[in-house]
């Protein structure tokens, strides 16, 4: 069947179920444009927008009408099918931010060369680079043959990348080993290879059916289970970069570093569906969530954004290459038809049975 007018809703208070259904597509406003998604990414960063779906807004973004079902975001590719708003022409290739459906109707503003963003009022739950629509045609950046690569990691390792910015902008708050959770997930080992030319001893904590995979990347000085958290050393001031967002295994850590954890940094919930960082038994220091977005405001703020994209586009191109490169792929890229697949590999992702060698994309049924 085609996906061209369905949506796939996740159940907020269990985001791993899900429901097709379908809705008309209501004709377009002077200035909006009718997107139809191609192709997007499955990872566990969607988790993470569902388990922080009500606290940080994203839940809000792409509103459903129907209490207690959300669409959980994507990022992809889509096509412009129809088009009331200048400056944005019927057939156009879009990236950007989506809900897992056929098609999504955009209030266009700040049109340019390079792109539009949605200025639909709910949009506002969430900072603007959320909202912002990039013309595959003007972007010195696309190649069609790496769209599934952009898909997969262009949305996480721009979060991989400014958690370490922003450690390194504070020296790493003075530690000098950074144990990070959650170490098979693509913007955990996004943020290790970016750390590789820091002077920092990286330890990864991984589950057992993933330990195989996080030793094969290389991009770790050590890997270790979570059974194993109480034999980590601790004697050295110490980072606690958080993508598994666990709230127990948060306390063991808290309580085995003690006075030498020295920063909290919560970037993720890939092993815990709730937002949860007020925990008056924690020892030491209070969690910190991380957000990419605030910390390019930040930039833009200082005048220096410009700079750091130049930067960071350089070094994304590096990372992508590392990732498929034919003689060592960290990753095989996995195809999977329509909004019926992506059903079954959610249901995967929430329950933390995904295979971490493969990258999950979903092709819209036309």
């Amino acid at each position: 069947m085609s996906d061209a007018r369905r949506r796939l809703m996740s159940r907020k208070s269990d985001p791993g179920e899900t429901r097709l259904d379908a809705l008309p597509l209501p004709p377009l406003a002077e200035g909006e444009v009718l997107l139809g998604l191609d192709r997007f990414s499955l990872t566990t960063n969607n988790i993470t927008y569902a388990a922080y779906g009500d606290a940080i807004g994203y839940w809000r973004v792409f509103p459903t009408g129907e209490d207690g079902w959300g669409l959980m975001p994507v990022w992809g590719f889509a096509d412009v099918l129809e088009s009331r708003a200048p400056g944005v022409e019927a057939g156009a290739r879009v990236f950007g931010y989506f809900p897992m459906a056929g098609a999504l109707v955009v209030q266009t503003d700040k049109v340019s060369r390079g792109g539009f963003a949605d200025a639909s009022p709910w949009r506002k739950a969430v900072p603007d680079i959320y909202n912002r629509y990039v013309l595959c045609a003007a972007d010195r950046h696309y190649d069609p043959a790496l769209e599934n690569s952009e898909a997969l990691f262009r949305p996480l390792f721009v979060t991989s990348y400014t958690a370490v910015d922003f450690l390194r902008d504070r020296d790493f708050f003075g530690a000098g080993q950074i144990v990070v959770s959650s170490a098979s997930s693509k913007t955990a080992y996004g943020a290790a290879w970016c750390l590789e030319q820091d002077d920092k001893h990286v330890l990864a904590l991984t589950g057992v059916r993933n330990r195989v995979f996080v030793e094969g990347l290389g991009c770790y000085d050590a890997v270790h289970g979570y059974d194993e958290i109480e034999a980590l050393p601790a004697d050295v001031p110490t980072l606690y970069l958080d993508l598994a967002g666990d709230p127990d295994l948060r306390r063991r850590v808290h309580a085995h570093f003690g006075d030498n954890l020295f920063y909290d940094c919560l970037v993720g919930s890939t092993r815990s569906d709730s937002f949860q960082i007020d925990d008056p038994s924690l020892t030491g220091p209070k969690p910190v969530f991380f957000f990419a977005a605030t910390c390019l405001d930040d930039h833009r703020a200082r005048g220096t954004l410009h700079a750091f994209y130049e930067r960071f586009l350089s070094d994304q191109k590096r990372f992508f290459e590392r990732v498929v490169d034919p003689a060592s792929p960290w990753i095989t890229i996995v195809e999977h038809p329509g909004l019926d697949a992506a059903s079954g590999v959610v249901r995967a992702l929430a329950d933390g049975a995904s295979d971490p060698a493969e990258g999950v994309i979903v092709r819209m049924a036309r």
